[in-house]
């Protein structure tokens, strides 16, 4: 079965790209931190400060788009998103090149560790999301439709198992441990965490159940060596595709918990923030 959860080749290439130059961009400043032209306080290295303040900002447009009606129609959520990945790097990557590398107050260090935070959460609830959608820029998975794709993986399973008695027996009650819907995060994780070593006793079994039928049909059949290698390989590759659609449905239940609490941890962090910035601002331009 063909893994649908990641983006295109090409996007990982650009988002490497992005990550790759503007990491050099920091580093070339970190070179070049006691050139005056990127003092915090006057010249280009001020308007870079203004520049990632106004980007961090911007970040807001993607929750208010989500959450504002008059909002909705305009454009597509996934290109919003997009660009709330974006800023919510080069913001803080320009942030990084204002400072000059050197906290100067107090303010200063309660805003610059205010945006490493929001940052850092942002990254977490990239990798959530990425679990819990089909790309990056996909739709929600449903618990429902990775159920389906497991067992129509497991419908198809070569090797004699599809029509064993004992792997059907076999496989209903290793399915009822793992793909039953986890009501509570407790006992997602504990799924989550238990899955792997459900699946490897359900490989031994099964691995036994095929040789026996693939020993069967050869037998049956007058297969040579090579023909039997190669069947076996094929029934246990697609055996890895059945275990691998269960992996996924199993730890749905988990991520999307997780992803609800990242939610209601991410927005206060990011209103403080936001208000850090502004008093910050604030107390430069006063004082």
């Amino acid at each position: 079965m063909r893994d649908r959860s990641g983006g295109n080749g090409g996007g990982a290439l650009a988002i490497t790209a992005f990550l790759a130059s503007t990491s050099a961009t920091v580093g070339w400043a970190w070179l070049h931190r006691e050139d005056a032209f990127l003092e915090a306080e006057r010249g280009p290295g001020y308007a870079i400060g203004i520049t990632g303040a106004l980007m961090m900002v911007a970040l807001l447009g993607y929750p208010l788009r989500k959450r504002l009606r008059f909002m909705r129609g305009w454009g597509a959520a996934s290109g919003w998103f997009r660009w709330h990945m974006i800023l919510g790097i080069l913001g803080p990557a320009l942030i990084v090149i204002h400072s000059d590398f050197i906290l100067r107050s107090a303010n200063a260090t309660v805003a610059f560790v205010s945006m490493l935070t929001v940052a850092g959460s942002g990254l977490v609830g990239r990798y959530l999301y990425g679990r819990v959608h089909r790309g990056l820029y996909g739709q929600r998975l449903e618990a429902r439709t990775l159920r389906e794709e497991a067992t129509g993986s497991r419908d198809q399973l070569g090797g004699g198992l599809a029509a064993s008695d004992a792997w059907r027996a076999e496989v209903e009650t290793f399915e009822s441990r793992v793909l039953t819907p986890s009501r509570t995060l407790r006992q997602a994780l504990g799924r989550a965490l238990s899955v792997g070593g459900e699946i490897r006793r359900g490989r031994k079994v099964a691995m036994t159940l095929i040789d026996a039928a693939l020993g069967r049909q050869a037998a049956a059949s007058q297969w040579d060596a090579r023909t039997l290698k190669a069947r076996r390989g094929e029934a246990l590759r697609q055996l890895g595709d059945y275990h691998r659609a269960v992996r996924r449905a199993a730890s749905l239940g988990l991520y999307e918990r997780l992803f609800s609490l990242w939610h209601v941890l991410h927005v206060p962090l990011f209103i403080i923030l936001v208000s850090t910035v502004i008093i910050h601002i604030v107390a430069v331009h006063l004082y």
